[in-house]
C-alpha cells in the first residue's frame, strides 16, 4: 500500500514537473480558419451552409495540449457582443494530451453552421463573428460573414422599379439609373421592422431596405444607383434581403454610338460635382455647378474630344423623372480639342446655372434630387446628390386628379372632399395646409377655407382616391342662390376643380319620400319607331315594338290617344315616355313605353328595303268567280307576317331560337315568291365578313350595331354566308358568336384558343366593373342611381360620380333624370363594347 501511494506522488511530480513546459510552448500554437465552398455573391442567404475548415500551426519546438475528446473543436457565433450560438454546451469537459510535432500543421475538422440560432430560428440578417475553438486549450481562431435572411413584411407593402435614362434610349455609353421605391397602399401606418436587411440587386448588397415606419399611402424612393448597361436585353432582379418582394426589371440598350480616343490609364479619373457652399438649395437660389476630372493616376491620360460638350450633367427626382439636361440647353457645336492631365491634375468644367424648373416648364418640387456627371464621348460618369429645401413654389397642375365633395345640410353645409384619379399618381404635400376652398355666390367670393394642414413634414403620397378633412360653412346668413365652392391644392402637382349647387340643397334622394317622388315626377318624352306584334298569355294580350334602335320595347297604354290601338305587322313612328309595365307584359325583361302621340303608322307589313326580296307574280287571267293570285300571295304574306310577330317575344331573349327561326321566316317569305340577288347583298355579306374578320367572336346584336343592319337583314346574310362554309357559329350562354372560316379558325377549334374579341376594358377596373353592373341592370330593366352603385361597389360616392363622368365622357354612360333622381343606364355603344369583349 505504501508503494503504491510513493508511486502516485512520484507520477503527479511528474506531470508537476512537465506541465509549465507544456503551457509555455502552447503560446506558439495557433489555429488558422478559411470559408470553403463560399457564396460567389459574398454572402449568405437563408438555405446556404457556412462551411469552416481549420489548421493547428505549431511555430515552435514539439509540445503537447490538452483537449476535449468529447467535443474536440465547437462553434460560437457572435452578432456583434451578443451569443447567438454556443455550441460548447455538447462538451463534457474531458481532458486528453495532444502532441503536435516541431513546426507542424495538423488539418482539423470542418464545422459548420446553417445560419440558425441555439434556439433553431434562423437568425436576422446583419454580420457576424464565427469563432472556431479548440476544446479544452481553448485555441480560437474568428471569422466574418454578412448574412441576409428573409425580412417580413406587411401585407399592403409594395416595391415599384424605375429605370431612367437620360433620353428615353438606354445605351451602352451612358448610365441608367434605376430607382426602387417602396409604397405603403393601405389607408393606415405600417411600421417595418428592416433592421439590418439590405437592398439587392443582382446578388449585390446595397443600402438598407428603407425606414422603419410608412404613413397611409407614402411612398418612399429608398436608392437611386446608376448602372452600366450592355448591349441588348439587360435584366435587374431587385429584392429586400434574401428575396422579398422580388422583381425583375428589363429594358434593351444600343451599342456606344461616341468612343471618343484616350491614352493612359482612364481607370484612375475621377469626376465629382463642386458647388458654392453645401449642396442644399433654399428659396431664391440657383443650382450652379462645376464638373471636376481629376488624374489619380502615376501616368499622364490624354482625352480627345470632337464637340464642345466635354463634361455635362443631368438631374432626376426621387419617381426617377429627368427635371433637367443640359444638352437640352446648349449646342453642341463640332470641335476638335485634346485635354491632357498630368499626374494628380484637376480639371473643371463650368455648367449652366439652373433655376429649378423642369423640362416640362414646371417648378420642381422640394426632395432629394441625383445628379449625374459624364464625360460623354469617353463614357465616363459618377453621381452626387443635392436637396432642395424651398417650402413652396406655384407647381403645375395634374389634369388627371379631381378634388370631389359630398355637400350636405341646412344651415350648416359639411363638406367631405376626397381626391380622386382614374390611376395611381404621386401626390407631395407640405407643411403648410395641403387645402384652399373658396366658397363663391352670386355677388362674388363669399369665404376661403383651409385644411389638411397635419402634415408636420413634406410626404409624398402615391394615390388613387384619398380621403380629405370635413370642414363645415356656416350658410345661415347667406341668400338663396346658385354658389360654387372651388378647390385648390397646395401640393406638387397642384389640383384645382371646382363643384356648384344651388342653396338651399334639395334633400338627399335617401331622404325624399317616395309619395313625392311620385308626384314630382318629371315625364320626359322621346322618339320611337318599329314594328307592332303580339303574344297573348292568361292576362291578355301584351303588344310587343321591335324597334331597331332600342330593341323590343312593351306597351303599357296609350293616355291621351282617343280611337288607336296596334296592328299586328303595322310599322309606325310614335312620340312615347318610359312607364311601369302593364299586368300582360310583367314577364317580359322590356322597357315599357306609353304612347302619347302617333306620328304615322302603315299597316301592310313592308319587306326589309335592304334585303331588296323581289315579288315575282305571274300574270294569270282569271275568271270573274275565282280569286286572284295577287290577293291568295298577300293574303299568305300577312299570314306569315303575323305568325312570325307572334313569336318575336317568345325567341327575343335567346339568340339561339332568334336566329333560326327568323331564317324560317324568310323561307316562308320565299314561297311567295324569290329572292333576286343583287350586288347590293354580295356589298353586304362583304361588309359582315370583312368586320368580322377584323373582330372575330362578335355577338349578333354587336353585329346589328356595328353594321347598322336590320335583324332580318343580317340574319338573311349570316345564313348565306354559313351555307358557303364562309363564316361558323359558337353558342355563348344565351348568345352566339360568329367567326370567319379560316385554317386557323374552325369549328373543332378548342375554347381556349378562340381569340377574344377586341375592346377588352380592365373587369378589375373601377369602370369595368360600373359597366357591369349597368349591364345586368339594364337587362332587368333598372338603372341605379350614384348612391346605389357606391354601396353596392363599397366605394366613396365622390370616386363613383368621378368614374361616372369620365364613362359619360367617352360616350358609354348616359344620365337620365327621373323625378328628383339621376339614374344612369349604358349607351347603345356601352351595349355594344360589352357584347364583343370578355369584360
Amino acid at each position: 500500500m505504501g508503494r503504491e501511494r510513493m508511486l502516485a506522488v512520484l507520477l503527479a511530480g511528474l506531470l508537476f514537473a512537465m506541465a509549465p513546459n507544456a503551457i509555455a510552448d502552447s503560446e506558439s500554437v495557433t489555429v488558422e480558419t478559411s470559408l470553403q465552398n463560399a457564396p460567389e455573391k459574398g454572402w449568405y442567404a437563408s438555405g446556404e451552409i457556412v462551411e469552416i475548415a481549420a489548421s493547428l500551426v505549431n511555430d515552435g519546438d514539439a509540445t503537447s495540449i490538452i483537449v476535449d475528446p468529447s467535443c474536440d473543436q465547437y462553434l460560437k457565433v457572435w452578432k456583434q457582443s451578443t451569443l447567438v450560438l454556443d455550441e460548447s454546451v455538447n462538451c463534457l469537459g474531458q481532458s486528453r494530451g495532444m502532441d503536435l510535432g516541431a513546426f507542424s500543421t495538423t488539418q482539423m475538422n470542418t464545422l459548420t453552421w446553417d445560419l440558425t440560432d441555439s434556439e433553431g430560428e434562423i437568425v436576422p440578417s446583419g454580420d457576424y463573428t464565427i469563432e472556431y475553438i479548440i476544446a479544452g486549450e481553448d485555441i480560437s481562431s474568428t471569422l466574418d460573414i454578412h448574412v441576409q435572411t428573409p425580412t417580413n413584411v406587411p401585407e399592403g407593402l409594395a416595391m415599384e422599379l424605375i429605370a431612367t435614362a437620360r433620353d428615353g434610349v438606354h445605351s451602352q455609353s451612358s448610365p441608367t439609373i434605376i430607382s426602387v421605391r417602396l409604397h405603403n397602399s393601405l389607408n393606415e401606418n405600417m411600421e417595418l421592422q428592416f433592421e439590418e436587411c439590405r437592398l439587392v440587386i443582382n446578388y449585390e448588397l446595397y443600402n438598407s431596405c428603407g425606414p422603419d415606419l410608412l404613413m397611409p399611402n407614402q411612398i418612399i424612393t429608398i436608392a437611386q444607383i446608376p448602372f452600366s448597361p450592355e448591349i441588348g436585353v439587360n435584366e435587374y432582379t431587385v429584392s429586400l434581403g434574401d428575396e422579398v418582394l422580388s422583381q425583375t426589371i428589363s429594358f434593351e440598350a444600343i451599342g456606344d454610338l461616341d468612343d471618343g480616343i484616350m491614352t493612359g490609364d482612364y481607370g484612375n479619373l475621377e469626376l465629382s460635382l463642386l458647388v458654392e457652399g453645401d449642396k442644399e438649395f433654399g428659396e431664391m437660389e440657383d443650382f450652379s455647378s462645376q464638373i471636376s476630372i481629376k488624374n489619380n493616376g502615376v501616368e499622364d491620360v490624354s482625352l480627345e474630344f470632337t464637340d464642345v460638350c466635354r463634361a455635362e450633367t443631368w438631374v432626376i427626382d426621387s419617381a426617377g423623372n429627368v427635371v433637367m439636361d443640359t444638352r437640352l440647353i446648349k449646342d453642341c457645336s463640332e470641335m476638335a480639342m485634346e485635354n491632357l492631365l498630368t499626374p494628380n491634375e484637376e480639371k473643371t468644367y463650368t455648367q449652366p446655372d439652373w433655376v429649378f424648373i423642369d423640362n416640362e416648364g414646371c417648378h420642381v418640387p422640394p426632395g432629394e434630387l441625383l445628379v449625374i456627371m459624364e464625360i460623354p464621348e469617353h463614357d465616363l460618369y459618377s453621381t452626387d446628390s443635392i436637396s432642395l429645401i424651398r417650402d413652396r413654389d406655384s407647381y403645375c397642375e395634374n389634369e388627371d386628379m379631381d378634388v370631389v365633395a359630398d355637400i350636405s345640410g341646412e344651415d350648416t353645409l359639411t363638406i367631405s372632399p376626397s381626391i380622386v384619379s382614374s390611376d395611381y399618381n404621386d401626390l407631395t404635400w407640405f407643411t403648410i395646409c395641403g387645402l384652399k376652398s373658396t366658397l363663391i355666390g352670386p355677388e362674388g367670393v363669399v369665404d376661403e377655407f383651409l385644411s389638411q394642414c397635419d402634415y408636420n413634414s413634406m410626404i409624398s403620397l402615391k394615390i388613387s382616391d384619398l380621403e380629405l378633412e370635413e370642414f363645415e360653412i356656416d350658410m345661415a346668413e347667406l341668400d338663396e342662390g346658385q354658389y360654387s365652392i372651388m378647390f385648390e391644392t397646395y401640393t406638387a402637382p397642384r389640383i384645382k376643380s371646382t363643384i356648384a349647387f344651388d342653396w338651399p340643397i334639395v334633400l338627399d334622394e335617401e331622404e325624399v319620400v317616395e309619395d313625392d317622388v311620385e308626384e314630382d315626377v318629371e315625364i320626359v318624352s322621346r322618339f320611337v319607331e318599329g314594328s307592332w306584334s303580339a303574344t297573348s298569355n292568361d292576362l291578355g294580350t301584351c303588344w310587343l315594338l321591335n324597334s331597331p334602335d332600342e330593341g323590343i320595347l312593351t306597351l303599357s297604354g296609350a293616355p291621351g290617344v282617343i280611337s288607336w290601338t296596334p296592328e299586328v305587322g303595322a310599322n309606325g313612328q310614335y312620340m312615347a315616355y318610359d312607364s311601369e309595365p302593364s299586368p300582360e307584359c310583367s314577364d317580359f325583361a322590356a322597357t315599357a313605353i306609353a304612347v302619347e302621340e302617333v306620328i304615322s303608322q302603315q299597316s301592310e307589313s313592308i319587306p326589309d328595303e335592304e334585303i331588296e326580296e323581289e315579288i315575282v307574280i305571274s300574270t294569270v287571267e282569271n275568271n270573274e268567280d275565282e280569286i286572284s293570285p295577287i290577293v291568295i300571295s298577300a293574303g299568305i304574306v300577312v299570314a306569315s307576317g303575323g305568325i312570325l310577330s307572334l313569336l318575336v317575344a317568345l325567341i327575343a331573349s335567346n339568340e339561339t331560337w332568334r336566329i333560326p327561326t327568323t331564317s324560317a321566316g324568310l323561307w316562308l317569305l320565299g314561297l311567295i315568291g324569290r329572292t333576286g340577288e343583287t350586288s347590293d347583298g354580295r356589298y353586304q355579306r362583304g361588309r359582315l365578313i370583312g368586320y368580322l374578320t377584323a373582330n372575330p367572336g362578335c355577338h349578333f346584336r354587336a353585329l346589328m350595331a356595328a353594321l347598322e343592319m336590320s335583324n332580318g337583314q343580317i340574319t338573311h346574310h349570316l345564313k348565306i354566308l354559313e351555307d358557303e362554309d364562309r363564316i361558323w357559329r359558337r353558342p355563348d350562354g344565351r348568345l352566339v358568336r360568329f367567326y370567319p372560316f379560316t385554317n386557323n379558325l374552325h369549328p373543332g377549334i378548342q375554347e381556349e384558343d378562340l381569340p377574344l374579341p377586341p375592346l377588352s376594358p380592365d373587369p378589375n377596373s373601377l369602370q369595368g366593373k360600373i359597366l357591369r353592373l349597368l349591364d345586368d341592370d339594364g337587362q332587368m330593366n333598372k338603372s341605379p342611381t350614384q348612391a346605389e352603385l357606391a354601396h353596392r361597389l363599397d366605394r366613396s360616392q365622390q370616386l363613383v360620380s368621378h368614374h361616372l363622368r369620365t364613362l359619360q365622357k367617352f360616350g358609354l354612360v348616359e344620365k337620365q333624370k327621373k323625378g328628383v333622381k339621376n339614374r344612369y343606364c349604358l349607351t347603345k355603344e356601352a351595349v355594344f363594347l360589352l357584347d364583343t369583349t370578355e369584360l
